[in-house]
């Protein structure tokens, strides 16, 4: 619409309002301006919940795939997807289906927020379930399902020295057809994925965006949907990759390859003329620019928005939608926790048995928000739905009258952060949970007002606050603070804004911080501290005060009160960039002492004193996300240097780690009474935390990747090649900390009766679990024996002989073989997550493997092949190095 006031919009991204009248009158703004009446589809980033930040977080993919529990996943993406089209959204930039080979990499959450894993079989499964519960079983149409698009096609997960968006380092084009395209075909046949968005790096020397192999390869599965470029990837064909020339040569090369849509990339202008040149002196032809034009409607026509463009009236309001799903945000939390270590029974916790009466829980996620990349500021939002993990043991220590008390140490990385006040140490007028909001729809606090509690960590774009009708608007928030304290701290308090904003912050009736001033607003600019900050930042800045802040220090047992007076002068001329247009504001402070070795100090001396320690590290968003690569997988040097401190303190430590990749921390592992992987948990991470400790939920997770010794031995991946590990290393055990497939659990599991048998039916696509079918008729073969267009399904009998109830998860390898290219030691091929209370027997687990899909091999005379001979599939319950332990069943494929 900038371009032209008679043009409309195609594809809209990253907007996002949760008032149905704003989309509607959007969408009919375009319909008046659009001369075919061509509604707009409305893109969104989904990749563990809906972009907008002010809906369901749930724990991010590394997390959910830890689950090895497809059903949750499927009704992850359900909610999602509810929670999405709810506010006008069509289509989702999810599920990332990159195979995650170099936790180096930071996208390992990104995509861990984003990736599933290291494996192709678990990432296709988890991907499927994903994809069909965002697309409601390919139901795009309904008004609670959308467009799933997958990323990053392809070859994006294994990048030259970990660095983001390299050159693929893997091992051939074998590889990405037989390997990394796996989980992208299942997606697109059996999870409804209409829309791919291209990688931005090479393989065999060429753009994904433009690798024939690649477009050949969705041609051959059917593919029926759209092509996008990832944000800035055709301009890179120019600038980075350099295989174009000129904007035309790089636009030519894009529409001739095969591509659709561009992300970011050109502007408007030059993008359309452009186009039309190259259509008139025939660069490209007229009948690719249709056939390109006629996918993307499509689509559109899929999700019925020639038939209803609109969010009907009475469509279910967002929030409330976020309410439905509460639970959901805690049971996957839970369901995604591994225990890694579990020494003498530590876990979960008996206080009275085992004498404990006072707990030390120190390290940086101790109460702060940890949701990961793409969900908002740090991290943290939104902010009012969570809870961490002190407020979580709260509930158990308050009642078991056992002493909490805690210290941060540390930094979540290596300078001084903004962290999300939780809003259970907020209270206005004896009401718990955040400040008291009073708005007015005029920057100059007077005028209709609006009042509300709410957690004052805001993003209101361009938009009014909810029941304001302007965007030129001002707020006062008041109320109490509480401090968490155990030992007085010397931190930061302040309040974060983006720019054409003021703000005053009070405490104690004194004023504490400022920005700006009525008459004097600050333009361009936020003091909302964005992006990863890269190594240069961090040696210069380590000590700097976070942005926005002002020394303050924090005693014990204080309550403090808290009034916040901001200016948002929306009206203003805005700047060319996106965070010209957010109003936003956090409330926000640090408890790492400005002095460190009193902040490590502290915190060894809570540890000393306690009976037990939990020990909560890791990393968050500003270190593991995109751009978050790194060289090492060590904590952080101020975590490690307060990790060292707790453990010198002779207390049994419970190790809980977060964070988007494997830590390769062997000497804390060994010295940890116990450890729990967390990963990215979502907003009910600090609860589903609380409970795994004190035994109300029983973890059950396994590694969706494997826990390297140290950075020296990547690639680390279970799935090796016999050759690759032939011979030792000198100077360190040569074998992994934890194996893909690990976990433990608080109970027992015996297994018996494994077997598998061969029928001629197809396995049935995810479908929703309420509404389960199964039409098929199974011819099942006597024998043996299988073959192509069979369906293998594999039947264990699982008995739970412990005294807790827990869950075991069946994993089903394909041993190494004899075949025309070289193959793995073992490949998981079938997997199933089975929950039983204490004694319960489940006499007949099973999981299906379509061989065709699965064991199909693009063999040494580059065919595809499902190959004759002996197949031996080995139940594995803990993954592990030594097949040889496992129950066997051998088939022959004839």
């Amino acid at each position: 619409m900038r371009f032209s006031p008679g043009s409309p919009i195609g594809v809209m991204h990253d907007w996002y309002t949760l008032n149905i009248s704003q989309y509607n009158e959007l969408q009919q703004l375009n319909l008046d301006k659009s001369r075919l009446k061509i509604p707009l589809m409305h893109t969104a980033e989904c990749l563990h919940g809906v972009g907008s930040f002010k809906q369901s977080m749930f724990p991010q993919s590394l997390g959910l795939s830890a689950s090895f529990d497809t059903d949750l996943v499927y009704r992850v993406g359900r909610a999602i997807a509810k929670e999405a089209r709810s506010t006008g959204i069509h289509a989702c930039f999810s599920p990332v289906l990159d195979i995650g080979q170099d936790p180096r990499w930071g996208r390992m959450q990104v995509a861990g927020t984003e990736v599933w894993g290291e494996d192709k079989i678990l990432t296709s499964h988890m991907g499927v379930a994903y994809s069909s519960g965002l697309s409601k079983n390919s139901s795009w149409s309904e008004p609670d399902a959308v467009v799933p698009v997958m990323k990053h096609f392809a070859a994006h997960g294994s990048p030259q020295s970990g660095r983001n968006a390299a050159p693929f380092m893997g091992h051939g084009n074998r590889q990405v057809l037989q390997d990394l395209l796996t989980p992208f075909k299942a997606a697109v046949q059996l999870g409804g994925a209409r829309g791919v968005m291209m990688a931005y790096n090479e393989f065999d020397d060429i753009p994904a965006s433009v690798h024939p192999m690649l477009y050949k390869a969705l041609e051959d599965w059917g593919y029926e949907g759209f092509v996008m470029a990832d944000d800035t990837g055709m301009i890179e064909l120019e600038t980075i990759h350099q295989v174009a020339h000129s904007p035309a040569d790089a636009i030519a090369q894009w529409f001739n390859a095969g591509g659709m849509l561009q992300f970011y990339d050109y502007s408007l202008e030059t993008y359309l003329n452009t186009t039309k040149d190259l259509i008139a002196n025939g660069t490209v032809a007229l009948k690719t620019l249709q056939s390109r034009v006629r996918r993307m409607l499509a689509v559109k026509w899929d999700l019925g928005l020639f038939q209803t463009p609109f969010i009907a009236k009475d469509s279910p309001d967002p929030l409330s939608l976020v309410q439905d799903h509460k639970d959901l945000t805690l049971e996957a939390a839970q369901k995604s926790i591994v225990l890694l270590e579990n020494r003498n029974s530590t876990l979960p916790l008996r206080p009275h048995e085992q004498n404990i009466s006072r707990i030390a829980l120190i390290g940086p996620f101790s109460d702060t928000m940890n949701y990961g990349d793409y969900s908002g500021a740090w991290g943290q939002y939104p902010a009012g739905a969570a809870k961490t993990l002190r407020e979580g043991l709260l509930t158990y220590t308050n009642t078991s009258k056992i002493e909490l008390v805690s210290s941060w140490g540390a930094n979540t990385w290596e300078y001084n952060g903004q962290y999300v006040i939780p809003p259970y140490l907020l209270s206005a007028n004896s009401t718990n949970g955040g400040l008291h909001a009073k708005y007015f729809a005029n920057p100059n606090f007077h005028g209709q007002t609006v009042e509300r509690v709410e957690a004052p960590a805001l993003d209101w774009g361009m938009y009014p606050p909810p029941g304001l009708s302007s965007n030129n608007f001002s707020a006062i928030w008041e109320g109490e603070l509480k401090s968490p304290v155990d030992l007085d701290v010397d931190g930061w308090i302040g309040v974060a804004v983006g720019p054409n904003t003021t703000v005053k912050l009070y405490v104690d009736n004194a004023l504490i911080m400022s920005r700006g001033d009525a008459g004097q607003v600050v333009l361009d600019g936020s003091t909302v501290m964005g992006n990863i900050m890269q190594y240069t930042f961090t040696q210069a800045n380590s000590t700097q005060p976070p942005p926005g802040s002002a020394p303050f220090t924090f005693r014990k047992g204080a309550t403090y009160r808290i009034r916040i007076e901001y200016q948002a002068y929306n009206l203003h001329k805005k700047i060319e960039n996106v965070s010209s247009l957010n109003s936003q504001m956090v409330l926000f402070w640090n408890l790492v002492d400005r002095k460190q070795d009193a902040a490590v100090s502290q915190a060894a001396q809570l540890a000393a004193s306690a009976d037990l320690v939990v020990l909560a590290v890791g990393a968050a968003w500003n270190s593991d996300g995109e751009s978050g690569d790194r060289a090492t997988l060590g904590l952080s040097p101020s975590q490690d240097r307060l990790a060292r401190a707790v453990y010198a303190a002779g207390k049994p430590v419970v190790l809980v780690l977060q964070g988007g990749r494997p830590f390769a921390i062997p000497e804390y592992y060994a010295s940890s009474a116990a450890v729990v992987s967390a990963f990215f948990p979502g907003q009910s991470g600090g609860q589903a935390v609380a409970d795994v400790l004190f035994g109300a939920a029983s973890p059950g997770g396994r590694m969706p990747v494997t826990v390297p010794r140290h950075v020296g031995q990547l690639p680390v991946c279970y799935n090796f090649k016999r050759f690759a590990r032939k011979i030792k290393y000198l100077d360190v055990d040569s074998e992994p900390l934890y194996w893909f497939g690990y976990g433990l659990s608080y109970t027992t599991f015996a297994t018996s009766g494994f077997r598998a048998t061969a029928s001629t039916n197809t396995p049935s696509r995810v479908k929703d679990q309420e509404k389960r079918e199964d039409n098929q008729s199974d011819t099942m073969k006597a024998d043996n024996t299988f073959s192509s267009g069979d369906t293998v399904t594999f039947s264990v009998s699982v008995h739970n002989n412990g005294t807790r109830p827990g869950s075991f998860v069946a994993q089903v390898y394909l041993l190494g073989r004899v075949s025309s290219v070289v193959q793995p030691v073992k490949q998981l091929v079938a997997l199933r997550r089975v929950y039983l209370e204490a004694g319960e027997v489940a006499h007949e687990v099973t999981m299906e493997l379509d061989v065709d899909r699965y064991l199909t091999i693009y063999n040494r005379w580059d065919e595809w092949e499902l190959e004759k001979g002996a197949y031996t599939f080995s139940l594995l319950p803990h993954g592990g190095s030594t097949p040889e332990t496992g129950l066997n069943a051998t088939m022959v494929c004839i």
